[in-house]
């Protein structure tokens, strides 16, 4: 299975991206989606032991997806800032990596409209100060525009 990295802020747009990009035979791995089905009583910012076991479980889905014999693509949405991050993801998984960033304030406009919870306009901006770019990093308009055509 083809692995396809959407990076980017709190908010900007992975899940929706995914879930609009992904074929029947796709797999989307959310970890905020992964933390809810192992209990977490909160949409976002999971708790421990959540956030652990979630994190592990992903570990695990991604590795499984990656050995499928499949032509699909798995859809791992991740925050990755850091540019080794995102990197490493790349060299470990041999994926593309996406990344979205509609602004600081777009972010922080739809968290609002979403109901998040009051940490998340911290993690926004603490994504924007921690962004860096990286040679290997595509540009997520692409898909976008795919979904307009």
């Amino acid at each position: 299975m083809h692995v396809v990295v959407l990076a980017g802020p709190p908010c900007s747009g992975k899940t929706t991206l995914a879930h609009h990009l992904a074929q029947p035979d796709d797999v989307v791995l959310d970890y905020d989606h992964v933390a809810r089905s192992m209990g977490s009583p909160v949409q976002w910012l999971h708790p421990e032991p959540y956030r652990t076991g979630a994190e592990q479980e992903l570990q695990a889905q991604l590795a499984r997806a990656h050995a499928h014999p499949s032509d699909a693509t798995c859809w791992l949405l991740r925050t990755a800032p850091h540019p080794t991050t995102r990197m490493a993801l790349a060299q470990a998984w041999q994926a593309q990596v996406y990344v979205l960033s509609p602004g600081e304030r777009e972010c922080r406009r739809r968290a609002k409209a979403d109901g998040r919870p009051p940490g998340t306009g911290q993690r926004i901006g603490e994504w924007y100060h921690r962004y860096r770019w990286w040679m290997g990093d595509l540009d997520a308009s692409v898909l976008v525009r795919g979904m307009i055509d």
